[in-house]
Parts: C-alpha cells; sequence; structure tokens
C-alpha cells in the first residue's frame, strides 16, 4: 500500500466528519479516508490475496463510498458501512472474474511487505495462512470472525445457505490450526 498516513479520530467526531463529507466536503472524506483505509486495506488483502488487487478494491470502495454517500443514513457506524462496501466490491470482482488468489513466489514477499509495517511476525503468519485458505472458507472466516456478520447476512452476500457458511468456518478453522500448528493434527 502506498504510504498514506493514518489519521486516528476519535468516534464521536467520526459522525461529525460524515456530516460534512455528505455537504460536499472533500477534506473529511479525506479524514475519512485516512482512518479506515489501512483497516479496508487490510480486508480487501485477507478476501483476495492479492496486494496490488487489493489496493485496487481499497480505492474502489472509497471511490464508491464517496459516490453513495448521501445514501448513508447513520443507522449504523461509517466503518461497518465501509467494511460492506469493501466485501461486496471483492465478491462482485470475484463473481465477475472468477479469480482467485494467484499463486506465484513473489506472494509471500509482497505480502509481507505489505504488512510489515503494521504486524509483528506472528500475526503476519496468521495473515499468510488466511491468504492459503480456500476461496469460499477464506471468505466466510474473514466475513464472519473479522468483519463480524452473521452466518445469514454471509449467505446472503455469497449465495451460500446459512449452513454451508457454517460449515465453511469449521473447514477454515480447522485448516488454520493445522497449517500453524501442524502437530497438532496427530
Amino acid at each position: 500500500m502506498s504510504a498514506i498516513e493514518v489519521t486516528t479520530i476519535e468516534p464521536d467526531n467520526i459522525l461529525g466528519l460524515v456530516k460534512k463529507a455528505q455537504e460536499g466536503s472533500v477534506s473529511a472524506f479525506e479524514l475519512l479516508y485516512r482512518h479506515h483505509s489501512n483497516q479496508i486495506f487490510l480486508l480487501c488483502l485477507r478476501m483476495c490475496g492479492c496486494r496490488s488487487r487489493a489496493e485496487d478494491f481499497m480505492q474502489e470502495s472509497f471511490i464508491k463510498a464517496w459516490q453513495a454517500l448521501a445514501s448513508f443514513k447513520m443507522d449504523s457506524q461509517f466503518a461497518t458501512w465501509i467494511h460492506r462496501i469493501a466485501v461486496n466490491t471483492v465478491l462482485a470482482d470475484k463473481r465477475k472474474n472468477s479469480l482467485d488468489l494467484v499463486y506465484d513466489h513473489d506472494w509471500e514477499r509482497e505480502f509481507e511487505q505489505s504488512l510489515s509495517a503494521s504486524h509483528n511476525s506472528m500475526q503476519i503468519d496468521l495473515e499468510k495462512t488466511i491468504a492459503q485458505l480456500p476461496a469460499q472458507a477464506r471468505y466466510v472466516l474473514v466475513l464472519h470472525d473479522l468483519v463480524g456478520m452473521t452466518h445469514q447476512e454471509i449467505g446472503e452476500q455469497l449465495d451460500i445457505a446459512a449452513g454451508t457458511s457454517k460449515a465453511h468456518l469449521n473447514r477454515a478453522r480447522s485448516m488454520m490450526k493445522a497449517m500453524l500448528d501442524p502437530a497438532s493434527e496427530n
């Protein structure tokens, strides 16, 4: 991700910035972008596993958020709203292109470089493990455990049954446990 200075904003001030941005303030939206961009980038990276695509998805998510800002009703947190936009952006691309993580010899190095500033080595190992999960299991794990969606919501997003979402989550967790601690298989 390009060097973007992350801005910390108190939760009470986010609502005010959203209102100003809805009134057309580009600088207010820029502050929202700086505050949320790293989280959205990591979400996109976790879902697609590719740094350059995650950057594109993040940018596209914020463009869509800016364009749809007038429709944000403030009945949820802005962070929740922008997370949903990012998830929808990644999943729409997945449906359109049927692409998944491209395994090339440089992906782990790029992944580590993109996370090195914000993650320690254990967190990077965890992120790499998430990226190696099969697509459906990875999506469910990210949407449930990291975004906080219910299995019903995940089912609607991925066009699968809630029970299938639960099965994918259990599979993802089992696979991660085995990858992170190979001795646990015995």
